[in-house]
């Protein structure tokens, strides 16, 4: 898991959509992610706190590439998980 800085759209329902993100690679390297395609989103709850998931895809390096955010609602913090 890894924070990530990330710009969203509000539309009617209120929840956050993901549209851009940035993170830091572990060599250092700051990469600017465009989410592409929205596959899911639900609500969970991660060790009780309620969160937003969404797995999604993007063109990543050359390659379509799936992976899952996750914006913790009373926190107002984004991580990328499992890519």
């Amino acid at each position: 898991m890894r924070p990530i800085d990330a710009i969203v759209v509000f539309r009617g329902s209120g929840k956050p959509l993901p549209y851009k993100f940035r993170y830091t690679d572990p060599d250092g390297t700051n990469r600017e992610i465009y989410v592409k395609r929205i596959l899911t989103a639900s609500e969970e709850r991660f060790a009780g706190v309620p969160v937003y998931v969404y797995d999604c895809q993007s063109d990543i390096g050359g390659y379509e590439k799936r992976y899952q955010l996750k914006y913790f609602i009373p926190e107002c913090r984004w991580e990328l998980y499992k890519m």
